[in-house]
């Protein structure tokens, strides 16, 4: 069994668990997801499954990003149905969230395929970890991501329990080779990723790299929502921080920095 829990070698054949299996499905405003420059005041139907290849000490969605014992076989859903879904309610795109959607790249590729040929929009909540095969895989097919950008250099996504890896690299080939609308977000969290030197280093890089316009959401962390009970200790984020990274940002160029 893999990290995930959701990739099983048998027999040196590798399989995936939760080809249509979702840990949760409704309808969100697009806002929530959040995106604040893509569809405007549209809903989007909403699903995901179960795993994740970080185990993020703030994460708010533990419960399904970190696995399950069990997989509900009642909880499955094809690509077609889903598709189907979207439009007997007049909604206008499927969002892939609630966990990593690169762990279930098989339905999402398919079901976004399919979206695509029947006129929905696409979009991806993701932590960026992609790779250029799995960009080559479904990219074409999504329209929109939000990344959760957890701060800026290897050491600070440690501290949380990630891996920043080729996350630079991705965000750009996926903005300009595959032209994917992208929004980023960052959980500013008390010292774990609050200095003026990491609003300064990812402001600046957005700006160089892929655009001033790119639109930065800044989250207030709030620890009694963490799994970790180190990060439960921690305090909440004061809304002066959030609005000094504002001004950093907006200072280096970034045209739309949100609270």
């Amino acid at each position: 069994m893999g990290f995930c829990q959701f990739r099983e070698n048998r027999n040196g054949i590798l399989y995936s668990k939760n080809y249509g299996y979702f840990s949760g499905i409704c309808v969100d405003p697009i806002e929530k997801k959040p995106f604040y420059h893509f569809h405007p005041g549209t809903e989007v139907l909403s699903l995901g499954s179960w795993g994740c290849n970080f185990r993020c000490k703030q994460c708010q969605n533990w419960h399904c990003s970190w696995g399950a014992k069990e997989v509900n076989i009642n909880n499955y859903i094809s690509p077609k149905n889903l598709v189907t879904m979207a439009k007997q309610r007049n909604l206008p795109g499927i969002a892939f969230t609630y966990n990593e959607p690169v762990i279930w790249p098989e339905f999402v590729h398919d079901a976004a395929k399919l979206a695509k040929v029947n006129g929905l929009y696409t979009v991806f909540v993701s932590n960026g970890s992609w790779s250029q095969e799995s960009l080559a895989y479904y990219g074409k097919y999504i329209d929109a991501a939000n990344i959760d950008l957890k701060g800026w250099g290897e050491k600070v996504y440690q501290k949380q329990g990630a891996y920043f890896g080729q996350i630079p690299q991705n965000l750009i080939l996926a903005f300009k080779k595959y032209k994917i609308h992208l929004e980023l977000t960052t959980l500013v969290i008390p010292d774990i990723n609050d200095s003026c030197e990491q609003f300064n280093l990812i402001s600046n890089w957005i700006v160089s790299n892929l655009s001033p316009d790119i639109p930065w959401h800044l989250l207030r962390f709030f620890p009694k929502l963490s799994p970790d009970k180190d990060f439960c200790k921690l305090a909440t984020t004061p809304l002066e921080t959030l609005k000094k990274a504002q001004k950093i940002a907006k200072k280096n160029g970034l045209t739309n920095v949100y609270i």
